[in-house]
């Protein structure tokens, strides 16, 4: 299974972690039945070409297990299963996560279901031709946020980004209420020694273990950072990674891609941003004003930070299945 696995390693946008994490560890695939890991919850995320679903990942309630589908996805359906899931307490559907050759941090957007329909129609830019759309998960209370692991085998530090803003707002833009890493309407808290940073800890470090044995140890990881949310049931998901870097078992970096949506896309770099990648749209027409929430320079100022040590970890319950096997997503609920 290792030589079919994509190349791994990148800054920006880390797409092809999914694949791995969907991959079964063939080496000790019955391993966590004896070792007490947290599950990896992973939102319905489609990963996108120039706007078109490439693949589709989530996880099944039914069997714990993270599944992918890349048979007949069409933008209809893909638009038609995330708002049959949107959560009727919130007007957010998705958020759009992209990123380019050269970017450091992902640019995210968060969408309504006319802003996701007109995001979809237009055509792709140069940040937009490779990315991947995924289900809103509410958070917990009345703020959005996401907490931001920075992983390493050695230390972990831990920050929540949270919005100043109520989610529920109606008087602010959906970006203004929604967006986690803008000096303006985010605040960065360090997060250590209560019992979520230590699951989120254990966690990463199962992602780890679980890439090292799914490529056949040919790919150690290194650092990476990651990005979660705990829901309104007090569940962990894991939304997208936007760094990470592999060695081999001596320690060695392996040199990975600047953006690994480039992989995806095929972007090239001398390709200009064209397009009008967020154009305003007046309320009244029923589309929100959506604005690009570039990362890149803007993310809020860490006062503080804070590590921990770590040791041995067990490798996390993540098995491939049958396309065909859970369609979740495909039903409503």
């Amino acid at each position: 299974m290792a030589e079919n696995l994509p190349e791994l390693g990148a800054t920006g946008l880390v797409i092809n972690l999914y694949e791995y994490l969907w991959t079964k560890n063939n080496l000790l695939q019955t391993r966590c039945m004896y070792h007490k890991c947290p599950p990896v919850l992973v939102p319905d995320t489609i990963l996108l070409r120039n706007k078109q679903p490439v693949s589709w990942y989530f996880s099944s309630f039914k069997t714990g297990s993270i599944q992918r589908r890349t048979k007949d996805l069409t933008i209809g359906k893909v638009e038609e299963a995330i708002i049959r899931r949107q959560d009727p307490t919130t007007d957010i559907a998705s958020v759009y996560v992209g990123a380019a050759q050269g970017d450091v941090q992902p640019i995210t957007e968060y969408l309504s279901p006319a802003g996701m329909e007109y995001f979809l129609s237009t055509p792709p830019s140069r940040r937009t031709k490779a990315g991947l759309l995924q289900t809103f998960v509410l958070p917990k209370g009345t703020s959005n946020f996401i907490i931001r692991v920075n992983w390493t085998p050695e230390v972990c530090s831990l920050d929540s980004c949270i919005n100043i803003n109520k989610l529920a707002d109606p008087e602010l833009d959906v970006q203004d209420r929604a967006a986690t890493n803008d000096d303006k309407n985010c605040v960065l808290i360090p997060m250590s020694g209560n019992v979520l940073a230590t699951q989120l800890e254990r966690l990463c470090g199962c992602i780890a273990e679980h890439v090292h044995l799914a490529s056949s140890q040919q790919f150690k990881v290194m650092s990476m950072i990651i990005n979660f949310k705990i829901d309104s049931e007090d569940r962990v998901w894991l939304l997208w990674c936007e760094q990470l870097e592999v060695g081999d078992d001596a320690g060695r970096l392996i040199q990975g891609s600047k953006a690994d949506a480039r992989l995806l896309g095929d972007v090239s770099d001398a390709e200009e941003d064209v397009s009008t990648e967020h154009p305003r749209r007046a309320r009244g027409e029923g589309k929100e004003r959506s604005r690009r929430d570039s990362r890149g320079g803007r993310t809020p100022t860490r006062k503080s930070s804070s590590g921990r040590r770590k040791g041995k970890y067990a490798e996390p319950e993540m098995v491939d299945s049958d396309e065909d096997e859970d369609r979740r997503w495909w039903t409503a609920t």
